[in-house]
């Protein structure tokens, strides 16, 4: 139901609720935000207009996904473990995209922690339970908007204890006409490793092909990057995340 309620809001977002009477989200204490304005209140984002309710309903599924986004990594990693890994290595004709059983994983590329070290705490958490060789997330169901380089979703119903706490940047942000918190999700990682002698190795992947595209070098690189869309504000979906598995040989 909240995943409905959800895909319902963002949609509202996208589309914008009736401007009349419109109030700026700024003139709001955090407690009207949350709770004690009518659930049909009419408030001014920038250009946009959406209703509390419709905030809130974002903002609830928000906290729930980011309770949620360790298990979510677990349930990636298992995916992949699960997947029938493909071979690549250097061209050679007959070998190239040929589907292996089973291997061992001792051999398999990790991403560094440090490289998400800085992203939202769902993303550090989902990503540090994948064990991928390279990973990227976004909160599922949620408007997102590019923003200096980072993928952007904002929320306007935390306080900046709880804004720092998550990992959010507590900034004066005009689409919302006041200091709010932001959520800034990088667009793109590459991960790089030492090649074995034979340039082969076998990859798995688990990719919301919607928003990333990805692309393994046998040479020793791994990246995955957002789509072209992202220079536009879009919706996330089910499971907006990128997560790849390398394993040197094969």
């Amino acid at each position: 139901m909240k995943r409905l309620l959800l895909v319902v809001a963002g949609a509202a977002l996208l589309c914008g609720a009736s401007p009349t009477n419109a109030v700026p989200l700024s003139r709001l204490s955090l407690r009207e935000r949350l709770s004690t304005a009518p659930a049909s209140t009419v408030v001014r984002l920038g250009t946009r207009t959406v209703t509390l309710g419709q905030l809130r309903a974002a903002h609830n599924a928000r906290e729930v996904y980011l309770e949620k986004a360790g298990t979510f990594g677990l349930n990636a990693a298992g995916l992949l473990q699960k997947q029938k890994p493909v071979v690549l290595k250097v061209a050679s004709k007959g070998n190239v995209g040929r589907n292996l059983g089973p291997i061992l994983s001792s051999n398999a590329v990790v991403e560094p922690p440090s490289q998400y070290a800085s992203a939202p705490a769902d993303m550090k958490a989902f990503c540090s339970n994948a064990k991928a060789s390279a990973c990227l997330y976004l909160p599922p169901q949620q408007q997102v908007s590019p923003w200096n380089g980072a993928i952007l979703d904002q929320d306007g119903l935390i306080d900046q204890s709880t804004c720092q706490n998550e990992g959010g940047s507590w900034a004066q942000w005009f689409s919302f006409g006041g200091y709010v918190c932001g959520f800034n999700y990088p667009t793109s990682v590459v991960v790089h490793f030492t090649p074995s002698s034979s340039y082969k190795l076998t990859q798995t992947a688990s990719c919301d092909k919607s928003v990333w595209n990805y692309q393994v070098d046998v040479h020793g690189a791994i990246s995955i990057q957002a789509n072209p869309q992202y220079y536009a504000s879009f919706t996330t979906g089910n499971n907006p995340t990128c997560v790849l598995r390398v394993t040197l040989g094969g």
